[in-house]
């Protein structure tokens, strides 16, 4: 990706026009849909079963969450809807067509519960945003119980004015309702005070010819008032933090706009904020998210404020909407340039964003952790004592669980427990001082499980911490592990609050440090309850102590390794990712700067002292929350999520760039795992394998095996590693029976080979696929997400294998799968370098 200059392109004008976009899943009882992905002030038509039922609805503009189109006629489960855009003089084709759904199918409990966004609320607030609603519902607040705002046909993120302003004390709370059915109310928040001063607000820059500008540093509530050369025009209400402003005419070259924002009468109002209007020259390229063969849209994550974008293929004009979303002509394919510019009336970007149709480029998801339906409430739990080895334990934790609303000793949630009984996670923490309370350190983890409708326990282990380590250390914590569950098992069986709302045989367990060693070893513990059904389980940074006595196995499985762990600093989770054999998959997250303790809130030093490039601790908890939530939503609620484990998509927000995937599914198709023990010569197929140019045989990738490449390697598998003699070197595998075709993949475990020096910048290869008659159609490794370099410990960095994924499409042999007998690797690096590979799989 780079910015060109958009005068050498030549691009390419014509009158196409983007269909805009039907937002959100839509449901029967809505009275308004919400459309995004138009030009600005275009006008909107959208169908119903066939039939235009709204015709020219003014747009305006789309920034910075469509236009909310309210429906003559409530939506009916059914109902096939689609939308159109016109603008100078051009009528787009249909959007994809949205097909109405019974909400109660995709949420038998009852709505999502409202998010007041963005928080706090303050005294004298006019204006409050709720978020986590389902598009065309009636929203409204609360004071006190009174209502004071109320919207119906709301959008996902709804702004309601309040009247009368907020007093003290009071205590804010937002509520949905969509056929009649109302959602849980939204976390209460008490008012405070505001700001005093009020800090200055701010205005993104404006650029020459906008009719939309951005104020920033905004105070939720406030009024803000905007002067374009000391004339006022006008006094808006916010929600707080940003706001998207439409002036009525173009701003000039040297304008100069200026704002100021108050809150409660009699109060001073703000210091005034303000910017010059910039000429188009400094009109800059837009960024934009890389884009892969067979997009259908291009995402934009950053416009100038009214702009229009234009999106070119192979310089000939392919989209254009007011984004952020930008539908194109047609599909993308693998190999594509993409010139992306943004416009403002005559004014062009003098830099166009230029991107290539990469063969994998995952598009972000929607939030893994952010299905948010129910209150939490939580409790500290006892059930007595235990005799684990000899020693009494006491067994205790904090269980958070979907409530009818917030807080400590609140029921279990009606709607839920009529629904069937919830799965239920257990969590375990590792060593640390018995003084802390290292069993509430989880707490936002538990808390994000238990409004997805998700049961979670953290288990108090402090009795097991000290200086006692060793395996016995870790079956003890597996049985005290067990003892929680067989309590709650218990509870499940009489207990006013908890009977008959567990469900056993779907029992995820997570583990962290020695816990993460524990809960490998817990489901084959005779101290396991009869009737409960260990299926997935998550280890975070966990020990080996040598407790296990075989793979892990009968779950599916999750690792995540701290690359910056400044305690189990081996990394064991891999020794456990590979020797895993899950009914299903296994995946293993490799986290560059990454730490041991920053998972749990009670650890509050960074473990490697400093030393190590480390983010943040909310960074820490952004990952565990995407990814681990992604797994237990998946294994246990049957819920859509693997794609965040397989890097098919990957979370919107966190350190994501940091995380390197490694997954593998149980039943595909093995060309090559190099554990046969029938030598490099032969692949897993039985089949014959050839090398020219270079050395390359099977080692230990592990700390202790006999056969060891050298000891950068910290798993427990057995690996090839190649080491290219000249540029353009090859390994070839060939195929048994039909090749890959259709949809399949082709997935390779790989490595950058740590060889004591670390390298000055990240390296590669090509995956090639060659038909009957010789032809090899190659695609690099850097056009499916690139090999990542190593992470940089210094004395002991690793040689850590991530999985790439290459798409057949991206070869062009789609319907010849037929033909491909051998998979190819290439080393076309100048200065090639030692790669490790593992586990070559058809998908």
């Amino acid at each position: 990706m780079a910015e060109v200059p958009t005068k050498r392109l030549e691009l390419e004008d014509n009158r196409f026009l983007s269909p805009p976009v039907v937002q959100q899943t839509l449901y029967q009882c809505a009275v308004a849909v919400c459309v995004i992905g138009y030009d600005v002030d275009a006008s909107l038509d959208v169908e119903v079963n066939g039939t235009v039922v709204v015709s020219g609805a003014p747009g305006g503009f789309p920034q910075p969450q469509g236009a909310v189109i309210k429906l003559p006629q409530p939506l009916v489960a059914g109902n096939v809807v689609r939308a159109r855009q016109t603008s100078g003089g051009v009528t787009s084709g249909w959007s994809s067509a949205l097909t109405a759904r019974d909400h109660t199918v995709d949420f038998p409990d009852g709505l999502p519960r409202p998010e007041i966004n963005p928080a706090p609320v303050y005294r004298c607030g006019a204006r409050t945003g709720v978020s986590n609603l389902l598009a065309g519902c009636d929203v409204w607040v609360t004071a006190d119980g009174a209502q004071v705002g109320k919207v119906s046909g709301a959008a996902p993120h709804q702004g309601i004015d309040v009247t009368p302003d907020y007093g003290l004390p009071s205590s804010v709370r937002a509520w949905a309702s969509l056929c009649n059915d109302p959602s849980p109310p939204s976390a209460a928040f008490n008012i405070q005070e505001p700001p005093d001063p009020l800090p200055a607000p701010a205005i993104d820059p404006a650029y020459e010819g906008t009719r939309q500008i951005r104020v920033t540093n905004l105070v939720n509530g406030a009024r803000f008032e905007i002067s374009r050369n000391g004339t006022s025009l006008g006094v808006w209400r916010t929600w707080g933090y940003a706001s998207l402003v439409n002036l009525g005419a173009p701003l000039s070259t040297g304008d100069t706009l200026t704002v100021i924002q108050r809150m409660c009468a009699g109060k001073p109002a703000s210091p005034p904020g303000g910017v010059t209007v910039r000429p188009c020259s400094a009109l800059s390229a837009p960024q934009v998210w890389p884009v892969q063969g067979g997009d259908t849209f291009v995402v934009v994550t950053q416009m100038a404020s009214g702009a229009t974008i234009k999106v070119y293929v192979n310089h000939v004009k392919a989209g254009e909407s007011g984004g952020p979303i930008v539908v194109l002509k047609k599909p993308l394919q693998h190999g594509d340039v993409v010139d992306v510019v943004q416009t403002l009336g005559q004014c062009v970007s003098q830099f166009a964003q230029e991107l290539f149709a990469q063969c994998v480029a995952p598009p972000a998801g929607a939030d893994p952790a952010g299905l948010d339906l129910f209150p939490v409430g939580w409790q500290e739990y006892d059930g007595g004592t235990v005799s684990v080895s000899g020693n009494t334990l006491h067994v205790r934790g904090s269980v958070y669980f979907p409530a009818e609303d917030d807080g400590m000793q609140q029921p279990f949630n009606v709607r839920r427990r009529k629904g069937g009984a919830s799965p239920i996670v257990f969590l375990a923490h590792g060593n640390h001082s018995p003084a802390d309370p290292s069993y509430r350190g989880y707490d936002y983890f538990q808390q994000t499980l238990a409004q997805m409708g998700i049961v979670a326990v953290s288990v108090d282990c402090n009795e097991l911490n000290g200086n006692t380590s060793g395996p016995n250390n870790i079956l003890d914590r597996a049985d005290l592990i067990n003892a929680s569950i067989q309590y709650f098992t218990h509870l499940n069986g009489s207990d006013p609050a908890f009977k008959h709302t567990l469900d056993f045989s779907r029992t995820g367990l997570m583990g962290h440090s020695r816990g993460g060693e524990a809960v490998i070893v817990a489901p084959g513990r005779a101290t396991k309850p009869a009737g409960t059904t260990i299926v997935c389980v998550l280890s975070l940074a966990p020990t080996d102590w040598g407790a296990t006595s075989g793979p892990p196995t009968g779950f599916e499985f999750l690792t995540l390794l701290p690359a910056a762990d400044g305690d189990v600093t081996s990394n064991d989770g891999a020794k456990y990712y590979d020797r895993c054999r899950p009914p299903k998959y296994k995946s293993q997250l490799y986290v560059d700067k990454a730490c041991h303790n920053y998972f749990n809130r009670q650890w509050l030093q960074n473990d490697n002292g400093g030393t190590l490039p480390t983010m943040s601790r909310a960074d820490h908890e952004r990952t565990l929350l995407s990814y681990g939530c992604a797994f237990f939503r998946d294994v246990l609620a049957g819920q859509a999520t693997v794609g965040f484990l397989v890097g098919t998509e990957v979370p919107p927000a966190g350190p994501t760039s940091n995380v390197h995937l490694a997954f593998k599914w149980a039943k595909a198709t093995t060309v090559d795992d190099h554990q046969d023990g029938n030598g490099i010569g032969l692949n897993s197929m039985g089949q014959p394998t050839s090398q020219s140019g270079l050395v390359a045989d099977e080692y230990d990738f592990s700390q202790t095996g006999s056969h060891q490449f050298n000891g950068s390697f910290y798993g427990d598998t057995i690996g090839m590693v190649a080491v290219p003699r000249k540029k353009g070197a090859t390994f070839r595998s060939q195929l048994k029976g039909k090749g890959p075709g259709g949809n399949n993949e082709i997935w390779i475990r790989v490595a950058d080979v740590f060889g004591g020096q670390f390298p000055g910048a990240a390296t590669g290869f090509q995956l090639g696929i060659e038909q009957v008659g010789g032809t090899v159609t190659w695609v690099d490794s850097d056009d499916v997400g690139g090999m990542p370099l190593p992470f940089d410990r210094g004395t002991q960095t690793k040689s850590i294998l991530s999985t790439l994924r290459f798409p057949l499409r991206c070869f062009g042999l789609a319907k010849r799968g037929s033909e491909v007998r051998a998979i190819v690797l290439r080393f076309n690096r100048a200065v090639p370098r030692a790669l490790a590979f593992d586990d070559l799989q058809i998908v």
